[in-house]
This record gives structure tokens, C-alpha cells and sequence, in this order.
């Protein structure tokens, strides 16, 4: 984590190195420009000396358990380094005070900094004293003795070792790896396919080894020759062409391998190992592969002979890739019941039959639930058991520990897991991943939000042609596909919306984000406060406390309902030096004044809390990147808030709590004058439209996600032109003022890199063909919401034109009496909701129609008496919803009536409470 550490603290000085002409250019007098000067001279020399020890540092990270020197020297090195973090954050934070007040004060203020300016330049004089000091003394980066390491550790460690034990088991011990098992050996024994890449993967400790290494022992002795190779992720091509060479040698069954042939160069390996398998039948074990270049270096040599099989076990989603879709599999944390049978087997089993005492079984499932079926966990934590007292006290006592961070020697294995996935990370990523661990245990994350979060800590590189937020869902994207998030939900595109954290693996990167001091967690187990974390997460009790403990916090998250408006002021006068400051859920209902001093903050998250209002002073906060007050209660933003030049994601939305079964929509904030000169801005959501508004926000030129309200028939030509301009825009909201106002779509043309379209008011039907036409062209365009739209029969047909739609949400926007679908529409949808068809009747579906809907909501739909006519042509359809207030058609399904849905696999009885779908399983 160093190394992180250090790429976040160059790319700080460069950005306070790129202030120094303007502040030397505004300097008052002599004085002060000379303090500044030295000041920015000493930010040179120390962001220089950082980029030429980069290299050195990210070596000595990965080899720091190599000795106690090496421990010793990274954690001065990281401790100098915040030292530095704190004196840019202070020269930054100086620097927006004087940015503030009345010309006679600001020159007063800044003449009084001159003082400040000199301390902070002998402040980093000292800190690059003590960093030569400490290279000294670890002998001028001298990394033999660490080159010696490596190499010996190159084909494998004794710690790697320490783990295979758990892999290789007995089969009566093996538990949940059935059909697993089954399906590789049919792929193992089928002989119609001459050659086969056969690939396994999936999180670490998920059993990938066990399973291949299990096949292998059972067949191995069917094949002429077999080779076993745990990959490093150091290895050499030809290592790894030795290492199969000794193998094949070693378990060459007619002992026909040739003796004393040269094997010291590629070229040799290869055609020996070729000439050798020409005839023969092999299988080969690549175990562990954390690249496919490890395919790639070593391909050559294979895919010859009578019958070829290879397997590949690795956490990594492109390396699974290398096999074709049918010969991957993809392990999952063990059920619940697999995961307790093989609990006890670990735990108990010095006792018949393995059977859990029932005095223990509370504590025991306990400890089953905390692994989330994690079998590396299982084991770990069982074996641990299982050399502990049986009683009561003794496994509470285990559990607490647990709770806190794994100690005991036992759970080795599980350090290992996360030590060689963190290894693998790029630096920046690396940062990300720790970061997921901040939040609380099973909680479900949100992509767009996190990413944001992420962008606002500074952990995402900057690239030529893609936003920070889209470097950031890269990041993403990576992070599970290594198995280091789980998915928890896909959105109808097909990214991953919802994530979280094993929680064994969340329990571990804890402990590694204390140790670094990257972050520390309240919560409901006793958390030792050190002074140089740099990030805190509250999950439990009162933060008005902690203020003195955490002087250098940079980032706070809340994630408790019960926060104050004293303890947050109390906790922001204390530390403010804060670039993250997020209160999402929590319940308090305004902010202090002293939220406002925090001049080197870059997020402000408010969702969903009670916050009524934004103070005129948020137009200090010179860095905020994002204002984030979704389903909050702010109805006004201070025009004050359009002087933060910087605001990429200005979020303002107000849920209303209506009883009501029709729709409910979001209502948003009237835009301050001179909101369009935020050209950074990339998402604007909810503001609503004036004369103004629309004149001028064509400048918004950046904007990713925009949404306006209260759009008036007048303002739909102007809006459309700027909407028009804003070729970057993938998701558009359009609500108009009142249900008397109607949508004229003519001067709408979508930009290209459309996804997401909600329309809200009444659309011109004159306007529809042309309209549909056009957004039809969209490749992008999957998701489309209507709402109140009023489309009659003959208006739905412009619809199908849309044949890339994957998701379309019709609320009280059909006022026909019939709904067709032709066998050639929408080939692509995967959801269809219609929600308010107070006329609908009769659905009809022509067989090919909706070849791809998974999943189909038919509610407050009063007059619809019958099943859509041709539901069971609808072959993928997994879920149906039905409207509960269609009584006669309920009970016919209810009493398994009808028998066209009987390929549906969930059949939901769907009722809308507080403007809100609910639903009762009943099928």
C-alpha cells in the first residue's frame, strides 16, 4: 500500500505545483511572493525525489516481510509520507481561506500567512532530511538481499505451500463439489474432442483447487502422461516449460520421455515437449494462473497429440475466457447446507459421525454464517475450533476475536488469499479495494456512487480519452472480475449495479487498512484510534469525541441514523483539513456553518437525509467536485453554489411521500441564476426550466446524465437545440410542467451516446413518427420510460421500432383499449412493466415476439380480466407480476388455473403501498 500512498501524494504536489504562477502573480508584496517561492521550490524538490524512490518503494512494499528492517523502513517511509499529505493539505487549505472576504482582509490575512509559508518549507526540509536519513540506513534503496528473495521465492513459497494443504482431500472429506465435479470429468473423458482448455474460476479460497485437484488424482491414471503446475506470478516462460518437462517426465507412464536432451533454451522445451506428446494422451494442470500470457508464453508446445485436456484454475474472469463458454466453470460460495456439513467436519471431527454437539450449534452456525460459504474460511475457522474447548465461553470468546481481525496462526491461509490478490493490484487499485472495507459488513454497494467517491479520494488515474468516473467503473469492472467484489445485481445493460464485500474478505482487508493506516471502522467491536488515520468510518456511536484522536482525517462516512447537528460541528471545527465528507441516511436536518470552512472539500454526500437547506456559504468550498442530496428535503440552491467552478455532479431531488397509486415522480430544485456557467458539470439532476435556463444551457457541454422538470411547451425549441449539443449525454429526463402541457418532439434530435431516455407530460402525436423515428437510430438507447404520455392504440406501433430496447417502463402512458405485439418486436427487452393502463383489456403477443423477456409487470391495469393472449410463447420469461386488484384474474392463478404460465418460474401478486411496489409470491 505504499506505493499507493505515494502515487496519491505525487499527484497532490502537482496539483499544488500547478497554483504557483497564480499565487506568486497575486502576492501583495516582496515578502510573501519570496515565501511562496521557497515554499514551491521545496513542493519541486520533494514531488522529484518521490518519483525517482516510486520504484524502490513499490518493491520494498512487496518484499517488506522479507525482515524486520525492511518492516521498519516501509512504515517510516509511509509515516514521513502523510507528514508531507499534511503540509500540502494545510498550504491548500491556507490558500482557500484567503480566497474569502473583502480585499483589505484577504491582504491582512495573506501578510499573516508569510509566517506559515516559511514553517511548511521547513517543514518539508526536514521530512526530505529524515527521507535520505531512512534510505541510508536501508543502504541507498540497496535491494539485493530482496532480489535474492524474489528469486528464491520465483517457482512457488513456503507460504503459498501453506495453504494447499486445505486443497488436497480426502473425497469422502469434499463436500458441495458434486456437480462440479461430474460436468469436468465427462469434459475430461469425452474423446470426440481431440484437444480441450477447460477453465476454473472464481473468488480465492472458493475451492478452485480442490475441485481441479480432486478430477486430476481421479483420472490422471486414464491419460498417458499428466503434469501439475502452480503458476507464480513471477514465472518465466521457460520455467514453466521446465517445470512441465519434469512432470511429463516424472508420471510418463511407458517411461518414454527421452533422457539427457538439451532443455536450457524455449526453442528446445518446445519441440521436446511437442515430439513427446505427438502421440500420446495428456493432461495438464495450470493452477493458480493469475495472466493469460501464461497461456500465451507456453502454447506453442501444446495441442498436439491423440488427446489433449488442460485446465486452468484462477480468480481472474480473462483468464477464464481463454476457455470457450461451454468448458468454463464458475465455483460459488458453498449453499447453506454444504457449507455446514463441512463446518462440521472440521470442527468435529474427533467426534462419530461429525456431529455437532447441541449446546455448541447456536455458536456454530454463527461461525458458518460469518464465512458466507467461503470454504478456505470454513475449514480455517473450523480447524481452529476444533482444537479449542467445546464450551460455551470458549467459542464467544473466538467469535469476538473474530469480529475483530483474525490473529491465530490458523487462519494463515485466508492472509494469504488477500496478501497475493493485493500483491497483483495496480497501486491505484489497490486503494479502491481497501476502500470497499469502510463500509458495513453485507452492505450492498452502488456503482455510480462509489465511483464517485473514488474519484473524490483521488485513487483514479487520469486518461486521454475517458472520464475520471469511467476510468473508475474500469476499476470496477476489474475488481470483480477478479473475484475481489461479488455482484449482487446487473442492471438490463448488463453492468453491475450492486456489489458488496465478502465479509471474510472485508474482516481481512480491515486489518490490512489499519495496519497502513488507510482507515479505521466504529462499530460495534472496540476500535483502537490511531492519529494518522486517514479515513474514518462510523457505524456506531457519537463522533463529537473523536475529534482530538483523528487530527489528520481526510474522509468521514456515516453510516448511522443517529448523528447530530453538535457532534458535527464539534467534530468539523477539529478537522478540517476533510476532502470527503458523507451523511447519507443519516437523520440530521441541517449542517453547521463550520461544514462550510472545509476548503479542501471534494464530496458532500446528503442523501436521503432530513436537509432542508443549503447555506449561501457552500460557494466556498472552492474544490467540491460533488454535492450529492438525492431524495433529500433541500427544495433551493443559494445562488452562491454556481462560483464552484469545479462541481462535476450537482444531485438535488426530493422524493414526495404521496399515498397514491399512480406513479409518483421526483421533484427537483429551480435553477440558480447563472447555473450554466458550471462548464465542468457532468451530471445535473433535478432542476427545473425557465426562459433563462434553456436560453443559455447549451454551454453545459460536458453533461453525462441530465434531468429537467417543469418544461413548458414554450421552452421545448431552445431545450431540444442544447440538448442536441450535449453529445456526451447517455441518460436524459424530460418532465413537463402540468398534465396540460404537451412534449412538441420535433426539435429533438437525441445525442448519439443515448442509453437511458424518461420522458414525463403529454407527447405531441404528430411529432411521435419522426421522433421514434430518429432515437430508433440509437445503438445505445436501452432504456426507455414513459410517463402520463397518453398514447393511444394506433401510437403504440411507433414503439417497435425501437429494436435495441432492453427495458421499457410505461406508466400511466397508455390510454388504448388493445396492446399488440407483432412477432418481430422488441427482440432485445428483457423487462417490460406496464404500470396505470386504466382502458387496457387485451394483450395480444405473436409468437417471436419479446424473444428475450425475462421479466413482465401488468399493474393497475382495473379492465384487464385475461392473461396477455400468447404468454406462453414468451419462453425466457422468469418472473410475472399480476395486479392484485385484478381479483378475477388473481384467483384463477392463485387456484392454478391457467396453465399457459406454467413455465414462469416466479409468479408475484404485485400491490403498491406508499407509492411503492410490493409483491407476494405464488408460484
Amino acid at each position: 500500500m505504499l506505493e499507493g500512498v505515494i502515487w496519491l501524494l505525487i499527484l497532490k504536489l502537482g496539483d499544488a505545483l500547478a497554483n504557483e504562477a497564480v499565487e506568486l502573480g497575486s502576492s501583495f508584496i516582496i515578502y510573501e511572493a519570496s515565501a511562496l517561492r521557497g515554499l514551491f521550490g521545496e513542493i519541486r524538490k520533494m514531488k522529484e525525489e518521490l518519483e525517482s524512490m516510486q520504484a524502490f518503494f513499490r518493491t520494498a512494499e512487496r518484499f517488506k516481510d522479507t525482515g524486520e528492517t525492511t518492516v521498519a523502513f516501509v512504515k517510516q517511509i509511509r509515516g514521513l509520507a502523510f507528514n508531507i499529505e499534511d503540509v500540502i493539505d494545510e498550504f491548500t487549505y491556507k490558500l482557500g481561506e484567503d480566497r474569502e472576504g473583502m480585499f483589505l482582509f484577504k491582504a491582512i490575512r495573506r501578510v499573516r500567512q508569510i509566517k506559515t509559508w516559511y514553517r511548511l518549507a521547513n517543514n518539508l526540509r526536514d521530512i526530505k532530511a529524515s527521507l535520505k536519513s531512512a534510505a541510508e540506513r536501508r543502504r541507498r534503496y540497496d535491494l539485493k538481499g530482496v532480489e535474492r528473495y524474489a528469486q528464491l521465492t520465483r517457482v512457488g513459497s513456503s507460504n503459498r505451500r501453506s495453504g494447499e494443504s486445505v486443497h488436497f482431500k480426502r473425497a469422502d472429506d469434499l463436500v458441495g463439489i458434486a456437480e462440479n465435479r461430474d460436468l469436468l470429468m465427462k469434459w475430461m473423458k469425452d474423446e470426440e474432442q481431440r484437444h480441450m482448455i477447460i477453465t476454473v474460476w472464481g473468488m480465492g479460497g472458493v475451492g478452485k483447487t480442490t475441485l481441479a485437484a480432486h478430477v486430476y488424482n481421479a483420472i490422471k491414471t486414464d491419460f498417458d502422461t499428466c503434469a501439475w503446475i502452480t503458476v507464480s506470478h513471477n514465472y518465466e516462460a521457460d520455467d514453466l516449460l521446465k517445470q512441465t518437462v519434469e512432470e511429463f517426465r516424472k508420471n510418463d507412464r511407458k517411461k518414454e520421455f527421452p533422457k539427457d536432451i538439451d532443455v536450457t533454451d524455449y526453442r528446445s522445451l518446445v519441440e521436446t515437449i511437442r515430439c513427446y506428446l505427438e502421440k500420446k494422451k495428456y493432461v495438464l494442470v495450470f493452477d493458480d494462473v493469475w495472466s493469460v500470457n501464461a497461456w500465451f508464453d507456453s502454447k506453442d508446445a501444446f495441442f498436439v497429440g491423440k488427446l489433449g485436456r488442460i485446465i486452468f484454475t484462477s480468480r481472474i474472469y480473462e483468464v477464464a475466457l481463454l476457455a470457450s463458454e461451454a468448458q468454463m466453470i464458475n465455483l460459488q460460495p458453498l449453499k447453506n447446507h454444504y457449507a455446514w456439513d463441512l463446518f462440521c467436519k472440521e470442527a468435529f471431527w474427533k467426534n462419530e459421525n461429525s456431529d455437532c454437539p447441541p449446546e455448541l450449534k447456536h455458536w456454530a452456525q454463527k461461525f458458518v454464517e460469518k464465512c458466507n460459504g467461503l470454504p478456505i474460511a470454513i475449514v480455517c475457522i473450523g480447524r481452529l475450533l476444533s482444537f479449542k474447548s467445546p464450551t460455551l465461553l470458549e467459542w464467544e470468546n473466538v467469535y469476538k476475536t473474530l469480529e475483530v481481525q483474525f490473529t491465530n496462526n490458523c487462519i494463515l491461509d485466508m492472509n494469504i488469499i488477500l496478501k497475493v490478490s493485493l500483491e497483483d493490484l495496480p497501486h491505484n487499485m489497490k486503494n479502491c479495494f481497501l476502500y470497499c472495507c469502510m463500509f458495513p459488513e453485507n452492505y450492498v454497494m452502488q456503482r455510480k456512487w462509489l465511483v464517485r467517491l473514488w474519484v473524490a479520494e483521488g485513487f483514479i488515474e487520469a486518461s486521454e480519452h475517458k472520464t475520471l468516473e469511467e476510468v473508475a467503473e474500469d476499476y470496477l469492472t476489474e475488481l470483480i472480475n477478479r473475484c475481489l467484489l461479488v455482484e449482487v445485481k446487473r442492471n438490463e445493460s448488463g453492468y453491475v449495479d450492486d456489489f458488496q464485500m465478502h465479509d471474510i474478505l472485508r474482516v481481512l482487508a480491515l486489518s490490512k487498512a489499519r495496519e497502513e493506516n488507510f482507515c479505521i471502522v466504529l462499530d460495534y467491536s472496540r476500535t483502537h484510534l490511531t492519529g494518522k488515520a486517514r479515513r474514518l468510518s462510523i457505524q456506531r456511536g457519537d463522533i463529537a469525541h473523536l475529534a482530538e484522536s483523528v487530527p489528520h482525517l481526510r474522509s468521514l462516512l456515516v453510516f448511522q441514523n443517529s448523528l447530530t447537528f453538535g457532534s458535527l460541528r464539534s467534530f468539523s471545527r477539529s478537522v478540517n483539513l476533510m476532502s470527503v465528507l458523507n451523511l447519507q441516511d443519516s437523520s440530521i436536518e441541517s449542517l453547521p456553518n463550520e461544514v462550510f470552512d472545509l476548503f479542501n472539500l471534494r464530496y458532500l454526500g446528503l442523501r436521503r437525509t432530513k436537509i432542508a437547506n443549503i447555506s449561501r456559504s457552500i460557494g466556498r468550498l472552492q474544490n467540491l467536485l460533488v454535492l450529492d442530496a438525492w431524495k433529500s428535503k433541500i427544495t433551493n440552491l443559494p445562488v452562491e453554489i454556481t462560483r464552484l467552478s469545479k462541481l462535476t455532479h450537482l444531485i438535488v431531488t426530493v422524493k414526495p411521500l404521496i399515498p397514491s397509486m399512480q406513479f409518483v415522480p421526483s421533484i427537483g430544485v429551480p435553477a440558480p441564476i447563472g447555473m450554466w456557467s458550471l462548464a465542468s458539470l457532468q451530471t445535473l439532476l433535478l432542476v427545473e426550466a425557465s426562459s433563462e435556463m434553456v436560453r443559455y444551457l447549451g454551454s453545459l457541454v460536458l453533461l453525462r446524465s441530465f434531468h429537467i422538470s417543469k418544461v413548458q411547451g414554450r421552452h421545448c425549441e431552445k431545450l431540444f437545440v442544447a440538448i442536441t449539443n450535449m453529445v456526451h449525454l447517455t441518460r436524459l429526463g424530460i418532465h413537463a410542467n402540468d398534465d396540460q402541457e404537451v412534449l412538441q418532439l420535433y426539435a429533438l434530435s437525441p445525442p448519439p451516446l443515448l442509453q437511458k431516455l424518461f420522458l414525463l407530460g403529454t407527447l405531441a402525436e404528430e411529432s411521435l413518427p419522426r421522433f421514434f423515428m430518429s432515437i430508433s437510430k440509437l445503438k445505445s438507447l436501452t432504456i426507455l420510460r414513459l410517463v402520463c404520455s397518453k398514447l393511444q392504440e394506433d401510437m403504440f406501433c411507433y414503439l417497435e421500432e425501437l429494436q435495441q430496447l432492453v427495458k421499457l417502463q410505461l406508466y400511466d402512458a397508455f390510454d388504448g383499449n388493445k396492446m399488440y405485439f407483432r412477432a418481430t418486436s422488441f427482440p432485445k427487452l428483457r423487462v417490460l412493466k406496464i404500470w396505470g393502463a386504466p382502458h387496457l383489456s387485451q394483450m395480444n403477443i405473436e409468437r417471436g415476439a419479446m424473444s428475450s423477456l425475462a421479466d413482465l409487470k401488468l399493474l393497475l391495469c382495473p379492465k384487464l380480466k385475461l392473461l396477455p393472449g400468447g404468454v406462453e410463447h414468451l419462453s425466457t420469461l422468469e418472473e410475472l407480476t399480476l395486479d392484485s386488484t385484478a381479483e378475477e384474474l388473481v384467483g384463477r392463478v392463485r387456484r392454478k388455473k391457467e396453465g399457459n404460465i406454467s413455465h414462469v418460474q416466479r409468479v408475484y401478486i404485485g400491490f403498491v403501498r406508499n407509492g411503492e411496489l410490493a409483491a407476494e409470491r405464488i408460484q
